[in-house]
């Protein structure tokens, strides 16, 4: 009998964290990754080692288990030397389970209603669910129904638990599966990987896609490049509506050089019920550019803390302190018109205050409207074509700790009628 290797069934860029048993395992990157697979093969082997571990899949259409996950473990069993009957082992309609020959389950739930992923729990009494499969989650509506499934199940889950995460990357960097990403790469118990169709041998790509498909990816390379960045490399890409197609991270986040400026101003935009946000920016000498030196960023609900207009008042003033004492220079403090009455009370008293005698409060005017325009849709489009100029002719130049900046440009996107999207998708 020929000996049967993993490395013959799993794709070579997944060997890496194939015997991982860290609790939380996710794979993501481009379509026809090779994710499905290998979680087919991770969680079949470990059904047949461990007879008393029992199994949750969950997609957000529970009917697309069907001709997906449901189809996948089926093969992994017979990969591995285990061919599944059906009627026996599983069912020819559409309420789905999976019963080895040894009597442990897999099971097959919803993502839509949380509700409905309350009380799962092993068939058998005396077996243990251990691993939850969470398929394609940018289909769910955020990270909430995660934790909803996972309180759901885990507390049946006795020594051990895995979540096994698996998703082809959104184009657009609004999507919550990106800061679930950013989330989780900072937890020891967790492994992120990105793996695309290209990272596997040649070979490799032949066997486990066709020829055909890797034909038609080709081409697609060619013909439609945004497309293919997105769908097969897992990029962010300009399908539709990037309000700053210009921007790039080689091109406009760089390590800024300067240590002296014409100016330095700082932009407050004072949320309220949104994100409060201040953006430093040093006017480069001769005016050959501006460097976004700093940001502040908080959002009550969003970031630690909860915090009133007067909470932000002071953190303003102090950023404006620690730009200060960095560059010794005045600086010159502007507050969105939009919020121009309380907060600018407030700040206005501040900067009177001799601790902030280096601060000089600037007004900025109010938007006239033009003739036949809508004034507030007119003003934000004029801002974005001059931002997109700067962008592509490299003038503008970011710090590259200001993540909160960066993510919100590359998010910032047009709503089906042309406008700018400001719907909290984007901090822009």
């Amino acid at each position: 009998m020929k000996q049967l290797l993993i490395s013959d069934i799993v794709a070579r860029p997944h060997l890496e964290y194939f015997n991982s048993m860290l609790p939380n395992q996710l794979d993501h990157g481009g379509r026809a990754g090779y994710k499905s697979s290998k979680n087919a093969i991770k969680i079949a082997l470990l059904m047949l080692n461990n007879p008393s571990v029992e199994v949750v899949v969950f997609r957000q259409d529970y009917s697309d288990h069907k001709d997906s996950t449901f189809r996948d473990l089926i093969w992994a069993f017979e990969e591995l030397g285990c061919p599944l009957k059906v009627h026996k082992n599983y069912p020819n309609g559409n309420d789905l389970w999976i019963k080895l020959p040894q009597g442990n389950y897999v099971h097959f739930k919803q993502m839509k209603v949380k509700d409905k992923l309350k009380g799962i729990r092993p068939t058998i009494p005396t077996n243990t669910i251990n691993i939850a499969w969470f398929f394609e989650i940018t289909e769910y509506k955020d990270r909430s129904y995660i934790t909803s499934a996972q309180s759901g199940v885990m507390r049946a889950a006795g020594e051990w638990f895995l979540s096994l995460y698996e998703w082809n990357d959104a184009p657009k960097l609004s999507d919550w599966t990106y800061e679930f990403l950013e989330e989780m790469n900072d937890r020891p118990d967790a492994y992120t990987k990105k793996t695309n169709y290209n990272d596997a041998p040649e070979w490799q790509q032949e066997a486990f896609l066709g020829k055909p498909l890797l034909h038609e990816i080709e081409i697609l390379k060619t013909t439609n490049p945004e497309l293919f960045k997105s769908e097969y490399m897992g990029l962010p890409a300009n399908l539709k509506g990037s309000c700053y197609k210009s921007f790039t991270r080689a091109n406009n986040v760089k390590r800024l050089e300067a240590e002296k400026y014409v100016d330095i101003m700082i932009g407050v935009d004072y949320g309220g019920n949104d994100a409060t946000v201040c953006t430093a920016i040093g006017i480069l000498p001769n005016y050959k550019g501006i460097d976004v030196i700093d940001t502040y960023y908080h959002m009550n609900g969003k970031t630690e803390g909860t915090k009133n207009i007067n909470a932000y008042c002071d953190d303003i003033m102090n950023f404006c302190q620690s730009i200060y004492l960095k560059y010794k220079q005045t600086i010159t403090l502007f507050l969105d018109t939009a919020n121009n009455t309380t907060m600018g009370m407030l700040l206005e008293e501040a900067t009177m205050n001799p601790q902030y005698n280096y601060v000089i409060m600037g007004y900025l005017n109010k938007l006239k409207k033009r003739r036949g325009t809508n004034k507030k849709k007119s003003a934000i489009q004029e801002r974005i074509d001059m931002l997109e100029i700067m962008f592509g002719s490299q003038y503008i130049t970011i710090a590259p700790h200001n993540k909160q900046l960066i993510k919100a440009i590359e998010s910032a996107e047009y709503d089906k009628n042309g406008d700018r999207l400001d719907n909290g998708t984007s901090d822009i």
